[in-house]
């Protein structure tokens, strides 16, 4: 677990854009609170919570929460009230906009290194208002780097993360400030 709270800026690599977020125990688990800047100075506000084992509990996006994301302890999902049969079984959730969503598999798994393990998570187009499902297979290549594979189609991106598990870097997309 995350002791006492944790901010991060990240910064994008690959076009202009940044996110900055703060990570903190909260209500038996975790939060993630953020505020996501696109090229055309869109913000993008999120808040994720998370049970005491890492899995995501409910999501909330935007002004006046418009998009609100709920999984049940069973890994069936609701986006804003309506059941999402595509994405049962998903524990975690993934938002494209901010590397945040990646530390909860990291963590959650605790691989050693050299051990990897196919992840579905619920994956949010905002644009769209839709979930749906996003296989990953994640592998420890060190103390603080992973490979995060696609498995749908081929593309790899190489993480690394601090002592708390926090994605620092996402390789030519998100850098974070120190």
């Amino acid at each position: 677990m995350i002791a006492g709270a944790w901010a991060v800026l990240w910064v994008r690599q690959d076009g202009p854009g940044n996110d900055a977020c703060r990570f903190a125990e909260a209500e038996g688990g975790f939060l993630i609170d953020g505020s996501s800047t696109d090229a055309d100075w869109n913000v993008l506000r999120y808040r994720i919570r998370a049970w005491a084992d890492g899995t995501t509990r409910r999501v909330r996006i935007g002004s006046r929460s418009r998009i609100f994301i709920q999984r049940a302890a069973d890994d069936t999902w609701k986006l804003n009230g309506r059941p999402v049969p595509a994405v049962t079984g998903a524990r975690d959730i993934h938002l494209g906009f901010t590397p945040a969503t990646l530390t909860l598999p990291i963590r959650r798994l605790g691989l050693g290194i050299g051990d990897e393990a196919d992840v579905l998570v619920a994956s949010l187009d905002v644009a769209k208002e839709q979930l749906t499902p996003l296989h990953l297979r994640l592998r420890r290549e060190g103390s603080h780097d992973y490979e995060c594979l696609t498995t749908d189609t081929g593309t790899t991106a190489q993480l690394a993360v601090d002592a708390q598990g926090i994605v620092r870097s996402h390789k030519g997309c998100w850098s974070a400030q120190t």
